[in-house]
């Protein structure tokens, strides 16, 4: 079966929702999230959804940490329930949704162990595979959980098996083959509910010790060359080696420079200042050295990272993390350099790196590759 899954935080883009499939899904899947478990909230006061007028039943998924504080009473309109079985205090949901009468499933996300849910098999009616980093729709689809499927199945084959996440006209019969009796669809029914976004400003950050000949100069210079052909605006910190590197390669290519530039009431000896060579169309003077990162970050839509030194990293680092905090209105971070690979794999190694953070991250090795990605953004 088919289900139509909802996230919403207003209540009533949840009921126009349902309306558009009301005559053809026998089942509607609604999110529920708080905040507590993964990140997001939506629309969360269930008792209204006894309001909607639907002839189609209805699902809640919980992605909350207390599931039970939310079922209040029976709701004749939803027939299921289901929950993360990452919570505190599974047996007791399970319970209380049992008791209330509905069917009863247990959600493992993605880096929950197939038995973590064994325990529970003949406690639960289903099972419901997380094929994305729950809390979000238009994520990456995670290939990997079918073969997790394939095991359930073969372990229970008459256990009933939901799969939730990124499920299109391009997996969908992968997902069907693994074993999957229900599949939940958000985006790919109801469109992914945010506009695209237009790149035009595309910020610049990497070191300023590299001289035109150095492999990384001619990287950045040839990435703005390419760019701004193609009509984009290239923003920097006004300074040498990436950043002039980047203003040369925009006015070769018959476009602008914007420099977000510090200037010092004295001279820093580790601070590079401005290139009195990097002939930047406009500026934008920051009171420091921190706030021209923060700035140069706010007035460009897309960030590329060079090869460079401790001021780099600090930029990576506060770009990355930007992301993080405003997931769904982030602004995409490519990484150039193969170099890249190795950093981020360190990184995941030896320092704690939540599931998903690296989403956020494209790493190119081309100028076309670049111009690529960043037209598919929009």
């Amino acid at each position: 079966m088919i289900i139509p899954g909802i996230l919403e935080k207003d209540y009533e883009e949840i009921v126009k929702k349902i309306d558009l499939v009301d005559k053809e899904a026998e089942l509607v899947q609604i999110d529920v999230l708080d905040g507590t478990l993964v990140e997001g909230e939506t629309f969360s006061d269930i008792d209204k959804i006894n309001a909607i007028n639907t002839h189609s039943k209805l699902e809640i998924h919980f992605l909350v940490k207390d599931p039970c504080k939310y079922m209040g009473k029976k709701l004749s309109n939803v027939t299921r329930v289901v929950s993360q079985i990452e919570i505190p205090n599974v047996d007791g949901f399970v319970t209380k949704a049992t008791g209330q009468g509905y069917e009863v499933g247990l959600s493992l996300g993605l880096d929950t162990p197939l038995t973590a849910v064994i325990p529970y098999v003949g406690k639960v009616d289903f099972v419901q595979f997380m094929t994305i980093l729950s809390g979000g729709q238009g994520r990456d689809f995670h290939a990997e959980v079918l073969d997790n499927i394939k095991k359930f199945k073969k372990l229970y084959p008459k256990m009933r098996v939901q799969v939730d996440g990124a499920v299109n006209n391009t997996n969908l019969a992968d997902v069907i083959k693994a074993g999957a009796d229900d599949v939940i669809i958000g985006s790919g029914i109801f469109g992914v509910q945010k506009a695209k976004r237009k790149m035009n400003k595309i910020a610049f950050l990497g070191g300023a010790s590299w001289k035109p000949g150095d492999e990384v100069f001619t990287g950045a210079y040839d990435v703005a060359k390419l760019l701004a052909k193609e009509g984009y605006e290239i923003v920097n910190g006004g300074g040498p080696g990436v950043m002039k590197a980047a203003t040369i390669g925009a006015h070769d290519g018959g476009g602008k420079a914007l420099a977000v530039t510090y200037h010092p009431n004295k001279p820093k000896k580790n601070y590079e200042g401005t290139d009195p060579d990097n002939k930047f169309d406009e500026e934008i003077y920051t009171l420091d050295y921190f706030d021209r990162t923060k700035v140069m970050l706010q007035n460009s839509d897309a960030h590329i990272v060079f090869n460079g030194s401790t001021g780099t990293i600090s930029e990576f680092g506060m770009t990355w993390a930007s992301s993080r905090i405003h997931e769904g209105n982030h602004k995409p971070i490519i990484l150039y350099g193969s170099f890249w690979n190795e950093i981020i794999t360190a990184l995941k190694k030896n320092m704690y790196l939540r599931p998903g953070e690296d989403q956020f991250l494209k790493i190119c090795t081309t100028p076309e590759e670049v111009l690529e990605y960043l037209r598919k953004l929009g």
